[in-house]
């Protein structure tokens, strides 16, 4: 099994790259293959160009850190993304991979109107939201939108399936056992 681990965390010290450092360990000591798509470290740029808009309609691009990342994507099993709530949502440059990589005809396609996914080989994935709101506010006051948005809207219309989110925040931060769970420790 081959995880793709996605970084939008641009702070070194960050809780989000505290969380993929612990990841990593996990990751290792179950002798399991992974990649680390770290955005701010590979200076990714969330901005379409006219270019690359026009280039969308086509299910094309001409960003090659796009291409190495749909490879890094079509040859995973899992994907994990880890990010810092900004106003209740992820961060642009998350934003913007989701826009400038889950192209059409390459995680999804159309059919009668409504999107098929494509990015079946991917079985399972783990997001993971890290955030100063506990988890009662994002749930019942906010109808959960990571849930709603990134999981059912982005990672379930590419046909990523069997996603669970997970938030770490003021009431967890020191708690690793969400993460162990979801490997099965």
């Amino acid at each position: 099994m081959k995880s793709t681990i996605i970084l939008a965390s641009n702070n070194e010290k960050s809780f989000s790259k505290e969380i993929v450092n612990k990841l990593i360990d996990i990751l290792t000591q179950n002798k399991a293959q992974y990649e680390i798509i770290d955005l701010y470290k590979d200076n990714f740029n969330p901005v379409m160009t006219a270019k690359q808009e026009q280039l969308y309609t086509k299910g094309e691009t001409d960003d090659e850190l796009v291409k190495k990342y749909q490879k890094h994507l079509k040859e995973s099993d899992e994907i994990i993304l880890v990010f810092p709530l900004w106003f209740n949502n992820v961060p642009a440059i998350l934003k913007g991979f989701f826009d400038k990589v889950f192209l059409k005809e390459f995680a999804f396609t159309e059919e009668n109107n409504k999107p098929k996914g494509l990015l079946n080989n991917i079985k399972s994935g783990l997001v993971i939201s890290t955030s100063e709101s506990n988890s009662g506010y994002l749930t019942e006051e906010l109808n959960n939108p990571i849930e709603t948005v990134v999981v059912k809207g982005t990672l379930g219309v590419c046909g990523i399936e069997n996603v669970e989110y997970i938030n770490m925040n003021v009431e967890n931060k020191d708690k690793y056992d969400l993460i162990e769970k979801y490997f099965g420790e």
